[in-house]
């Protein structure tokens, strides 16, 4: 089974889209809320993503940075 690490926000609708077209995908998902303990900040989500980052949700898919909702749809070949 796949696996993804999403980090995401309370209230984002694209992160929700996400994790929707995830489990969709069969995938388990280990959600990251960024300002929770696990996520303090956008820092340290860059640091685990391996890039500055401005937007959630950040999603990397077995291992895999995938990027945003968008990189993750193209993946799946969802329009």
């Amino acid at each position: 089974m796949s696996k993804a690490v999403v980090y995401s926000k309370t209230n984002c609708p694209w992160c929700v889209k996400a994790k929707q077209l995830l489990t969709e995908k069969g995938v388990e998902i280990d959600e990251v809320t960024v300002g929770s303990p696990r996520a303090l900040n956008k820092e340290m989500v860059s640091e685990a993503v391996g890039r500055p980052i401005n937007t959630v949700p950040q999603i990397i898919l077995d291992g895999v940075y995938i990027g945003g909702y968008t990189e993750l749809a193209a993946h799946y070949g969802v329009q």
